[in-house]
């Protein structure tokens, strides 16, 4: 990875209710942390999807600041502990399961080589370019929906 005008590289952040459906998107550079930008992603999605039950993240969302501001939005957090956590929980496999889904999502977002390879130098036509593709996934399946 290159170093461009935001750090060595960039990362995205998504919230999606299915493998084809995002609801936020957000770039951050990729030397930031992922979990503080949490809580706005929460807020974009909310807004957008009011009866939101479960947050699945990975365990770079682990902390008590993000699994209380999933439960300030009414959401249940479905984070799993870092091995070196000084608060231990039960993790409910069953609803982890669904952080496949966004995997997914982000696998159908890799075919898109200009995302892949991260092309744009700038964060907004990067993030432009991430719209765009997500857009293309949601007509893929829209297409497919109404072709079958």
């Amino acid at each position: 990875m290159g170093r461009s005008r935001g750090g060595f590289t960039s990362k995205i952040l998504v919230t999606a209710t299915d493998e084809d459906t995002a609801i936020a998107v957000a770039v951050v550079p990729g030397q930031a942390h992922d979990a503080p930008h949490l809580a706005a992603m929460l807020d974009q999605t909310i807004a957008r999807v009011p009866d939101v039950e479960q947050v699945v993240g990975d365990k770079g969302f682990d902390g008590e600041p993000q699994r209380a501001a999933c439960s300030v939005r009414g959401a249940i957090p479905v984070i799993p502990h870092k091995s070196n956590s000084k608060t231990v929980g039960r993790l409910n496999k069953r609803a982890y399961r669904k952080r496949n889904l966004i995997e997914r999502l982000f696998g159908k977002l890799k075919e898109f080589r200009r995302i892949a390879t991260r092309y744009e130098k700038l964060k907004q036509t990067f993030l432009g370019m991430i719209h765009l593709a997500l857009g293309f996934i949601r007509l893929r399946r829209i297409a497919n929906v109404n072709s079958a």
